[in-house]
C-alpha cells in the first residue's frame, strides 16, 4: 500500500473556508497523512488570498477526480446549511464515485467513548462531543461547541461557536444553532429550524421556525425548500 498522501479539496472559499484550512495546518501538525490542493468555489477566481488557495470552480474540480489514481478527499466548508447541502449533490454528481468525504477532527477536539461522527464533518478546536452520542454528515461543529450524552445531531447540521446540546438533546437535519445557544437535556429541535444566539431552547422546536430569546420562543415559520 502507497503511503503517500491522500489529496484534499475544500469546498467553498469563504471565512469558514479559511478556518477550516487553518485546522488542516493543525491536523497535518499532528501526523494526519493529507494533502491540501486548495480550495474550490465559483464565486471566487483563481488565485491566493491568505490562507487560501483558490484552484477554480467546479470544472477543475472534475479534472481533479479525473486526474487522481485514487479517490479524491473533499469537504465542504459553507455555513449555510441549505447551500452546503446542494454542494454535497453537486460534487457527489461529479464525482461518481471518486470521492470520499474526509472527516475533520482537529487535535483541540475531544471525542469520547461511543461516539459516531459522520462523513464531512468538521469539529474544530475546543468541541467536545461527550459519550454515547450521534453526529451526522456533513456537520459543523464549531469553535467550543458541545454535545453531551445520548444526543442526535442530524446532517446538515451547524452548531455555532459556544453552542450547548446537553443530554438526550435530538436536533435534525438542516438546523442553525446560534452562537452560546443552550439546549437542555431532553428536548427536541424539528428539521431547518434555527435558534438565534444566546437562546435557551426549554421545550421542543417544530422544524422550519426561527426561536430566539431566553427561553426560546417561535418569532417565524419558514416554509420548507423545495
Amino acid at each position: 500500500m502507497s503511503d503517500t498522501a491522500a489529496a484534499l479539496v475544500v469546498i467553498g472559499a469563504g471565512g469558514h473556508a479559511a478556518e477550516v484550512c487553518a485546522y488542516v495546518q493543525a491536523v497535518v501538525a499532528a501526523g494526519e497523512r493529507v494533502t491540501l490542493l486548495g480550495c474550490v468555489d465559483e464565486r471566487r477566481p483563481a488565485g491566493h488570498y491568505g490562507l487560501l488557495t483558490v484552484l477554480g470552480g467546479f470544472d477543475v474540480l472534475e479534472q481533479f477526480v479525473s486526474a487522481a489514481a485514487r479517490p479524491l478527499r473533499c469537504i465542504t466548508a459553507v455555513g449555510d446549511n441549505a447551500l452546503r447541502q446542494r454542494l454535497v449533490a453537486r460534487v457527489e454528481e461529479i464525482g461518481s464515485g471518486r470521492i470520499v468525504w474526509w472527516t475533520l477532527r482537529h487535535p483541540a477536539a475531544i471525542v469520547g467513548p461511543d461516539v459516531h461522527i459522520g462523513h464531512g464533518t468538521c469539529l474544530a478546536p475546543g468541541t467536545i462531543v461527550t459519550t454515547r452520542a450521534r453526529i451526522g454528515a456533513h456537520v459543523i461543529m464549531n469553535v467550543g461547541a458541545s454535545v453531551s450524552h445520548d444526543a442526535d445531531v442530524g446532517d446538515y447540521v451547524n452548531l455555532n461557536p459556544g453552542s450547548i446540546l446537553a443530554g438526550n438533546t435530538r436536533v435534525a437535519e438542516g438546523c442553525f444553532v446560534g452562537a452560546g445557544s443552550t439546549v437542555i437535556d431532553r428536548v427536541s429541535i424539528g428539521a431547518w429550524t434555527t435558534v438565534g444566539a444566546g437562546a435557551a431552547v426549554v421545550r421542543d422546536l417544530p422544524g422550519h421556525v426561527t426561536a430566539v430569546g431566553v427561553p426560546a420562543r417561535v418569532i417565524k415559520t419558514h416554509a420548507p425548500a423545495t
